[in-house]
């Protein structure tokens, strides 16, 4: 009885250690540097070419508004944008396994440094990963495998616009 109530104390201690632990900010990968750097110097092909086929490629490739707005802002406001976020050096980036999918998605969450250390809560409470806000205090991105390696696949957030179906 008294080894039953020391393991189910020690497995509780583990579990916890893990719930509280703070994630560890490490460098961006190659892969998404390039992304990210074609991104920094404003260039659509090099971003086309560091991205996997799908959705947000094609509306790049198409010169939708919504997309370009989305990663290079407009008018010259660029707060809450890909590139806004991006522009902060340096970066911190986190690997988001709760988000990852079975088809080969990585997820990571990426902040500039100064935005994390702000939003990183004191390790006693208990707070929700991921911390802050998302496109003001960091950025989600999904990268995928294909053949040509690692790629961006849905720069960074874009959700693509959709109009609401014609009743009536």
């Amino acid at each position: 009885m008294r080894f039953r109530f020391v393991a189910i104390a020690l497995i509780a201690s583990f579990a916890s250690a893990c719930a509280t632990s703070t994630p560890v900010c490490r460098a961006p990968s190659q892969a998404e540097m390039q992304a990210f750097m074609a991104v920094i110097s404003h260039n659509p092909a090099a971003l086309s070419e560091a991205m996997a086929s799908g959705a947000a490629r094609d509306a790049l490739n198409a010169q939708d508004a919504n997309i370009r707005s989305h990663i290079w802002g407009s008018q010259g406001e660029t707060r809450g944008t890909v590139l806004g976020l991006l522009s902060r050096p340096p970066l911190c980036v986190l690997d988001n396994q709760a988000a990852n999918d079975m088809n080969g998605g990585h997820n990571i969450l990426v902040y500039p440094q100064s935005s994390y250390d702000a939003v990183l809560p004191a390790a006693d409470t208990g707070a929700a990963f991921p911390y802050g806000v998302r496109m003001r205090d960091y950025l989600t991105c999904r990268f995928t495998e294909t053949a040509n390696g690692l790629r961006l696949a849905d720069a960074c957030g874009f959700r693509p616009y959709t109009a609401p179906p014609v009743t009536g």
